[in-house]
């Protein structure tokens, strides 16, 4: 300790931190091949990955004041848990961008010897014909859509249409009125007084 009560520097303390490992390497060490695998698979399927961290969504727990002061919290409390950081985020904003984050990338493969993102090619290597047939499928999706949407609006528009023509055939019509009586738009020229 220094005189001002600050820790001084001490390199042989933080020399030995850096050869004994880091925390990813102690998860890989404590988990089972198998347990190791559903890591793996969980955080590259984003969808299953999504779809787990929503179920407890509608969930309410109550929380102290001090600990919603920051946006994530290290170890599993209530919230988006990274099972590789070790680290709980309050809402998926954050989460989100916590899996997007180089640090998370870093871990994982720190952990696992491989990149998180498979597909890393430059998109001058995509062959020709996959992109005019990745292409081709995306426009003939579209305009697959876009007809059904077209459809359904047709066939409302014409179930309106003939609502309202019914409407019309329904209306009694009123042979009485005078011409400037109709063309005026008035039932009769008569006075409300008695």
């Amino acid at each position: 300790m220094s005189n001002f009560g600050r820790r001084t520097w001490d390199r042989e303390e933080y020399a030995e931190q850096a050869r004994s490992g880091y925390d990813d390497r102690s998860l890989k060490a404590t988990l089972t091949p198998i347990e190791l695998q559903a890591l793996k698979s969980k955080y590259t399927n984003y969808d299953h990955l999504i779809k787990g961290s929503l179920k407890d969504l509608n969930k309410r727990k109550l929380t102290a004041n001090t600990e919603s002061l920051s946006s994530f919290k290290r170890g599993k409390k209530f919230g988006f848990y990274c099972d590789i950081c070790n680290l709980t985020f309050k809402d998926t904003l954050q989460y989100i961008d916590h899996l997007n984050h180089k640090v998370h990338a870093i871990k994982f493969e720190n952990l696992f010897d491989e990149p998180l993102i498979i597909d890393i090619r430059d998109n001058d290597d995509v062959p020709q014909e996959e992109f005019e047939l990745c292409y081709h499928n995306l426009i003939k999706d579209f305009v697959e859509v876009r007809s059904m949407e077209t459809q359904s609006k047709r066939k409302r528009l014409l179930d309106t249409d003939v609502e309202k023509a019914k409407k019309v055939a329904t209306k009694p019509s009123i042979e009485s009125e005078s011409k400037v009586s109709q063309m005026m738009g008035f039932s009769n020229f008569a006075t409300s007084k008695k």
